[in-house]
């Protein structure tokens, strides 16, 4: 894996983990930030099926979490 790659998938990871609670816009835009920069990524190195598997996590990760907004 690249290492470029490693760190974009931290950056989602940042925004998704539940260790230190980042206000919901903080983890909306890690989540924004780390999935684009997964997609360029994807496409600059034509890596399809990961492209595919990052835009459908892409919808399941924002929906988790505006939804666990729309609770609060």
């Amino acid at each position: 894996m690249h290492f470029e790659l490693f760190l974009y998938f931290c950056v989602v990871f940042l925004g998704l983990q539940g260790l230190y609670e980042f206000q919901k816009q903080t983890s909306l835009t890690l989540v924004f930030v780390g999935n684009a920069l997964i997609l360029f990524h994807t496409i600059d190195h034509a890596m399809w099926d990961l492209l595919l598997l990052t835009v459908m996590m892409t919808i399941a990760q924002i929906s988790r979490i505006w939804r666990g907004a729309l609770n609060d």
